[in-house]
Parts: C-alpha cells; sequence; structure tokens
C-alpha cells in the first residue's frame, strides 16, 4: 500500500460512518453520500481499478471518473440543499407571520 491510503481509507471510512449517523431522515442523500464514499474508497484501495472503469465508459484517466462522479454529487447536494433552504424559509415566515397575528390579537384586545 502507499503511505496516502494508509490516510485517505479510514478518513472516508470515517466520513461514511458519520454520515450514515447524521442523515438519518434522508436516505436518499445517505445513500448517494455513501456509495461516492464508499466507491473513492474503493478506488484509493485499487488504483488501477478507477483507471480501467474510466476506459471502459470511454474517459480517459480514473481520475476524471472520480472527479466527475464527484462533481455531479456535489451539484446533487447543493441542489438538495438549496431546496431545503428555501423550504426552511418559507416554514420560518409562516412562523413569523402566525406570531405577528397572534401578537396584534393580543394587543388590539
Amino acid at each position: 500500500m502507499k503511505p496516502i491510503q494508509f490516510i485517505l481509507v479510514p478518513l472516508l471510512l470515517f466520513l461514511i460512518v458519520l454520515f450514515w449517523r447524521k442523515l438519518k431522515e434522508h436516505p436518499f442523500l445517505k445513500w448517494l453520500v455513501s456509495g461516492v464514499l464508499a466507491s473513492i474508497t474503493v478506488f484509493t484501495l485499487f488504483l488501477e481499478s478507477s483507471t480501467k472503469l474510466a476506459n471502459t465508459l470511454g474517459i480517459g484517466r480514473g481520475v476524471d471518473l472520480v472527479t466527475y462522479v464527484a462533481l455531479l454529487s456535489l451539484t446533487i447536494v447543493c441542489i438538495f440543499l438549496y431546496l431545503r433552504t428555501v423550504r426552511l424559509e418559507r416554514m420560518i415566515t409562516e412562523v413569523v407571520r402566525a406570531n405577528a397575528i397572534s401578537e396584534a390579537r393580543d394587543a388590539g384586545v
């Protein structure tokens, strides 16, 4: 094994465990991130396998394949986080609106 593998593999396994513990209510995101991290772990352990898979898919190098998958996953996660932010903003607006109406009724009585 190469020295970088001793650093990356435990780190990637730690991240997989972390995502499984933190994303209990989001199964799609949990499986997506875990799948990408598991794939990166396998490619880290077997460096030539990413190049072979990339060549099969018509991509020149294994690192390019890993980069494409990571960018696609990052885009999906960003979209998910954006949609969640929009949903939270709507919920906050509803709570603030209900609170303002309640305070206005209490002040008018």
